[in-house]
């Protein structure tokens, strides 16, 4: 074989396909699979979605999904990650350590992944400091606020959340994570009771899922895609085509 990109490519000339079909078909992003035919594993996002992109691809082409992913880890002589937290991007061995860019590097991930935290941190606090400073200013209508949550103050500042569907919390106890893409986003669902789940989203899905407590969600497009936890709408998450990880709650 003389690389993973070429042999996608070959078995995709070989059912008649361009990659604009797959593109329409799986959703992904043209410029991904044009990146992941040519080997152009620098430009690509982090394993875990390349794994995705590959899983979806060959679905598309009526190939085993999971075979597919194996020639992928044997091309790399790299195993199945055993945690999905790990962010390092697929580098074939014989570049070597000698062959990471500063982006690719795990600590640029790292910090970029802990400034996206930071910042919705300090978008929760803000907003939670407006709803305080508003009580403060006009107590007469204290009783009307009462009920003002932070779903609120975002539901206001961004007009698409309100387009999401309204989700009651469970009277079991469970937790539930209502997911509404604007844009085409893939997102796997970790949630802490059942098996994950990686789904790629078009500008309208909507997706639900169930919890004993939690759930950890990846993206590859962080601005792409609204969340709402136990009833109650997140602020959103980042900008278009950022990778983000986050725990909830």
């Amino acid at each position: 074989m003389e690389s993973f990109g070429s042999y996608l490519k070959g078995l995709r000339e070989e059912k008649g396909k361009t990659l604009e079909d797959i593109s329409a078909s799986t959703k992904i992003a043209l410029t991904n699979l044009d990146f992941l035919e040519k080997d152009r594993y620098d430009l690509l996002p982090p394993i875990v979605f390349v794994k995705g992109f590959v899983r979806s691809y060959a679905k598309e082409l009526g190939l085993d999904a999971e075979d597919t992913i194996k020639t992928l880890e044997n091309f790399f002589g790299t195993r199945q990650p055993q945690s999905h937290n790990d962010d390092k991007p697929l580098i074939p061995v014989e570049e070597g350590a000698h062959g990471l860019s500063f982006v690719q590097n795990i600590w640029f991930t790292r910090i970029l992944t802990g400034a996206g935290f930071l910042a919705l941190l300090i978008l929760i606090l803000t907003g939670v400091s407006r709803v305080f400073l508003e009580d403060d200013r006009k107590p007469q209508n204290s009783s009307n606020r009462s009920g003002f949550s932070l779903s609120a103050q975002s539901s206001r500042t961004d007009k698409s959340q309100t387009s999401l569907t309204t989700v009651q919390p469970s009277s079991t106890g469970k937790k539930i994570l209502e997911i509404k893409a604007i844009a085409n986003a893939w997102v796997r669902v970790e949630p802490d009771s059942g098996p994950a789940e990686e789904i790629i989203m078009s500008p309208g899905d909507i997706q639900v899922f169930t919890a004993k407590n939690s759930f950890r969600v990846i993206t590859g497009n962080a601005g792409g895609i609204r969340l709402r936890f136990d009833g109650r709408v997140m602020p959103v998450l980042g900008k278009p085509n950022q990778t983000l990880a986050l725990t909830l709650p």
